[in-house]
């Protein structure tokens, strides 16, 4: 599951329309072209692994883990992805890391043959070496953009990108790589997407080379000082979030946003066997319509979502993601409770049936979850964009997506493990449990967050856009901890003077 930041200008919405000048540059078309190959390929994988590895341990954690064995490598080695374009070609990068993937993948054919006996530890160390080339591949690929792609188009050239990573994550992970799996078995999955990274490499080959435009230092000068100047932003970046409190809240609903996801992923596939009644494969049932709510929920925000408040959309979305994740958590029990109810409308009207069954619900408010998930993520990432002064924003703006993406690890691994647990003790009802949970918690936020947002008048148009960093949040972000206003100088009492007795 690649996930790749494309940077914007502040406020800007995804721009598509120069995509027609942008399709007529034939480099930018291969490189698009091998951008979605690996980005399907990658989504794939991802999806015949989860089920390949529940399916073998019975365990959400199991999941939880290889999600992570996706997640980390991003986060360990993005510097020294950029390390090596800085002083390499990035064209040789793109096309040595395809290349790498797709030998990585044919390697799954003898470890997880089939998805109740592969050997799961095997398929997380190869699968941790495919995400650490994934990690390099993407800073060279976002290197040769700018030098493909003229200036003025490089926003419509970004905004494809972007819509690309989404629409593929809807379509390889949510489609493809289950119903490949279901029908052809998980070896033809292997196949397949090694063949799409063979291809995306053909695809790098006739690009023009991607070759630094400065000269950089020594490698181990830079690899130290990389290291180095990380541990400094990262101090830099927390820093930062607790001086400016709007910062610190839009992070916080990228965060929850961003972990609720990444939790409904890992305990996808037990959700499908414990609730749905089916096997680990058919999680698509409930991921597959989530990219796709998501996908409508972006497109509807960059057509309509300029002229209303983002904070009122992100609180809507909040909501009614808390809400969707309870509806989620009792829509077993529910359906068997109506049942006798919808009886007799199934007998008098029997095509009905299939738009009112387990399934069918599950799949509605799984769409409805990826909608919310876009409600919530898009208009906290562009606030986030509009608030970091211009002179920080890309340093800061790389540096707080890695301080998420670690926060979020730990409800991707906490609650498949909870699920787990409660297995123990009540069977086929710990996913129920955390996801009500999960809800309950959610919601409270989202209406916490629409008080809050209402009292400061941030639900009106025109008053929710703030300069950037100039303004802080009267109440107190997430994390940070209050911090006693400095008591007022006492004011300097003048002595009187005294009139002298002559009067002067």
């Amino acid at each position: 599951m690649a996930h790749i930041e494309l940077p914007r200008e502040p406020g800007a919405a995804p721009d598509l329309s120069g995509a027609g000048s942008v399709f007529a540059n034939r480099n930018f078309v291969f490189l698009w072209s091998a951008q979605t190959l690996s980005q399907l390929a990658s989504n794939m994988v991802l999806a015949a692994l989860m089920a390949t590895v529940h399916a073998t341990t019975e365990s959400d954690t199991a999941v939880a883990v290889l999600l992570l064995t996706f997640l980390v490598p991003a986060v360990l080695f993005s510097t020294l992805g950029g390390v090596l374009v800085e002083r390499s070609n990035a064209k040789v990068i793109m096309l040595a890391t395809n290349v790498v993937r797709a030998v990585g993948i044919i390697a799954f054919i003898f470890v997880a043959p089939n998805t109740d006996s592969a050997n799961v530890p095997l398929v997380y160390l190869i699968n941790f070496g495919i995400a650490t080339a994934t990690a390099v591949f993407a800073p060279a690929e976002l290197t040769a953009i700018p030098r493909i792609v003229d200036r003025r188009n490089l926003m419509a050239a970004n905004s494809i990108f972007v819509l690309t990573i989404n629409a593929t994550f809807a379509i390889g992970f949510g489609f493809l790589g289950p119903l490949v799996l279901i029908a052809l078995g998980p070896i033809a999955v292997y196949v397949i997407v090694a063949v799409m990274f063979g291809l995306s490499a053909l695809a790098i080959l006739p690009l023009p080379a991607v070759r630094p435009d400065h000269k950089a230092a020594p490698a181990t000068d830079a690899a130290g000082r990389a290291v180095h100047e990380l541990v400094e932003q990262l101090t830099e970046g927390v820093a930062f979030v607790r001086r400016h409190r709007a910062i610190a809240w839009s992070l916080a609903y990228l965060g929850i946003s961003s972990s609720l996801i990444g939790v409904l992923g890992a305990i996808g596939p037990g959700f499908a066997v414990d609730i749905l009644g089916l096997t680990s494969q058919n999680f698509f049932f409930i991921m597959g319509p989530a990219g796709l709510g998501a996908v409508v929920g972006i497109l509807f925000l960059n057509s309509y979502g300029k002229d209303i408040p983002k904070r009122l959309v992100i609180d809507i979305g909040l909501i009614a993601m808390g809400i969707t994740l309870v509806l989620l958590a009792i829509v077993k029990p529910a359906t068997i409770l109506f049942g006798g109810a919808v009886g007799p409308i199934e007998d008098a009207v029997p095509a009905i049936a299939p738009l009112v069954s387990l399934l069918a619900v599950v799949v509605l408010i799984a769409v409805l979850a990826g909608l919310e998930y876009a409600f919530v993520a898009i208009p906290s990432q562009t606030a986030l964009q509009e608030e970091l002064p211009a002179d920080v924003r890309g340093r800061i703006f790389g540096i707080l997506n890695t301080l998420l993406s670690v926060a979020s690890f730990l409800p991707v691994i906490a609650a498949p493990a909870a699920a787990d647990i409660l297995n123990i003790f009540f069977d086929g009802a710990g996913i129920p449990i955390v996801m009500a949970f999960l809800g309950a918690v959610t919601l409270w936020a989202g209406i916490a967050s629409w008080r809050r947002n209402a009292r400061a008048g941030l639900h009106r148009q025109g008053l929710s856009s703030r300069t950037p960093a100039s303004t802080v949040d009267e109440a107190t972000a997430p994390g940070v901890p209050d911090l006693p206003e400095p008591p007022e100088a006492p004011h300097r009492r003048r002595r009187r003077r005294r009139p002298s007795p002559d009067g002067d």
